[in-house]
């Protein structure tokens, strides 16, 4: 029997201050798998996270998690989500313990029961040691696992993170992706944002690339890996082929050079970057 998917986004567009962010976007994520989602920044991995999470309003389209959408059924929704956005959502004079004991009481969850929760998300992230420490004083990186915990005290199906390494130390990043894989192994569906390959490579079962506000891109890592070699063949024998036609309405003005933001300042990829990355790696 075919798996069921958990979440699924058909024809979703959104639009993100009077800009069209993401076009007629389709995804399906299933349990017990890591979708790392790719792009340049302001390509619409942020917007589409929030528009999971039931953050930001639809302009078309609808979103499902477990066949149930955010607009009929908001509480259950939101419920099964653990969402791990880029900035801090804690209470940085609180300790972790107080912290989680605070979300799962939000979450319904009481008395021995929620102690045991929090014994277990604190071991999952490392952070048993300075359970009763208050968190202002923490690192960089023990606040981002901390955050991460607060997420996943009411054990959520889907788990959504935006950039959740980013700037942390070696340890707090093995840390993170520790957790990440026992969450999948128990059948925790993940969408990650990222800018770094290698991390997609570790983490990923599937990933999906953004440039534009539309989806390139969606499969597995060899599949990924298929396109790069394929364009990298054509190059050196000087081939024509296809260029990234995933879909029949894809955009032919969206070439690599087209990817690239206009503000050469910001560290943004084009495709050809990205792919040309990739490309170093081996993929078991």
């Amino acid at each position: 029997m075919a798996q069921q998917e958990l979440l699924c986004l058909k024809s979703v567009s959104l639009k993100y201050r009077n800009t069209l962010a993401v076009k007629n976007l389709d995804l399906a994520v299933y349990p017990g798998e890591i979708l790392g989602l790719l792009g340049p920044n302001g390509c619409g991995k942020s917007t589409t996270l929030n528009a999971i999470a039931g953050n930001h309003e639809l302009d078309s389209g609808c979103i499902l998690l477990d066949g149930q959408s955010h607009t009929q059924h908001p509480l259950s929704y939101r419920a099964q989500i653990g969402f791990v956005p880029q900035e801090l959502a804690f209470y940085e004079e609180l300790s972790p313990y107080a912290n989680l004991r605070f979300f799962g009481n939000i979450y319904g969850i009481h008395g021995n029961d929620l102690s045991q929760r929090i014994a277990e998300v604190l071991n999952l992230v490392r952070l048993e040691d300075r359970a009763y420490t208050p968190s202002f004083g923490f690192s960089g990186g023990m606040k981002r696992r901390l955050n991460l915990a607060c997420a996943l005290i009411h054990k959520p199906k889907l788990l959504l993170l935006d950039e959740p390494t980013v700037g942390l130390d070696p340890p707090s990043r093995e840390a993170v992706f520790s957790c990440l894989h026992k969450l999948r192994d128990e059948g925790c569906a993940i969408v990650y944002t990222t800018h770094y390959i290698e991390e997609v490579v570790r983490l990923c079962n599937k990933i999906g690339f953004m440039a534009q506000g539309s989806l390139l891109f969606h499969g597995s890592l060899k599949e990924f890996q298929a396109q790069i070699i394929m364009k990298a063949l054509a190059k050196k024998t000087n081939t024509t082929i296809p260029n990234y036609i995933f879909e029949e309405d894809y955009d032919a003005s969206l070439t690599d050079q087209s990817l690239l933001r206009k503000n050469q300042a910001e560290e943004t990829h084009s495709l050809e970057q990205y792919l040309l990355e990739l490309s170093e790696i081996k993929v078991a």
